[in-house]
């Protein structure tokens, strides 16, 4: 009988010891690796899951979605269909800035925000930055995303870093640059251009964006 309770443990170690092993695999093998153009949507979502966001015009859509992952921690990840099939991937390394504390108060109590907290250095104050990017993430059409940030930009002066976080929402330099267009004139610290330039891919592009911004070569 005590031989038989000693099998029957070392047979129960063993296959923790083997899940332990297929666990720590799949933590470590990065799902980028795993997605490839042509899939098909049932196979990202089997997957990634449902996407977090979801954007669509007439000929492309957009998943979004924001995973950890063990070899690059959270990242955003932007897969583009044509039909069925995906077309293109985007993907980056993003922290998402913490919600700000909330304060319980009295009545008769008025807590203000200073002025000077924001989500990326100077510009917008972190929470009113935060709902816009959350509002213009959440619009399904390209064109009401942008429609959205041209309303904004009527009374808001934004910082490089919230730029470039608003740019990186498309997946293409051509979006991306049509962002800029719309912020430029308004942001605050210049000299921090290289925080938009990182999001785009094309010499040419970054180019560009150093001539709307007035950087440069071009100031």
């Amino acid at each position: 009988m005590k031989a038989i309770r000693q099998t029957i443990m070392a047979l129960v170690i063993a296959a923790s010891c083997a899940g332990c092993s297929s666990l720590f695999y799949d933590a470590k093998t990065s799902v980028l690796q795993q997605i490839h153009k042509g899939m098909s949507k049932q196979e990202v979502t089997e997957l990634l899951g449902e996407p977090q966001y979801r954007r669509f015009d007439s000929e492309l859509e957009e998943w979004e979605y924001y995973k950890y992952l063990s070899s690059s921690g959270y990242t955003t990840i932007i897969l583009t269909f044509e039909g069925d099939k995906v077309y293109a991937l985007d993907s980056f390394s993003d922290p998402r800035p913490p919600a700000p504390p909330v304060v319980v108060t009295s009545p008769d109590v008025t807590v203000s925000t200073p002025d000077n907290f924001h989500s990326h250095g100077r510009g917008m104050r972190a929470t009113d930055f935060q709902k816009l990017y959350n509002d213009v993430k959440s619009r399904p059409f390209k064109d009401d995303q942008l429609k959205m940030m041209r309303e904004a930009s009527v009374n808001n002066r934004l910082s490089c870093g919230q730029c470039a976080t608003l740019m990186s929402l498309f997946p293409f330099d051509d979006d991306r640059i049509k962002v800029l267009r719309i912020f430029a004139p308004n942001i605050v610290d210049r000299e921090n251009y290289e925080e938009i330039l990182d999001v785009l891919t094309s010499l040419f592009k970054k180019d560009d964006a150093k001539k709307l911004l007035k950087v440069g070569v071009y100031k």
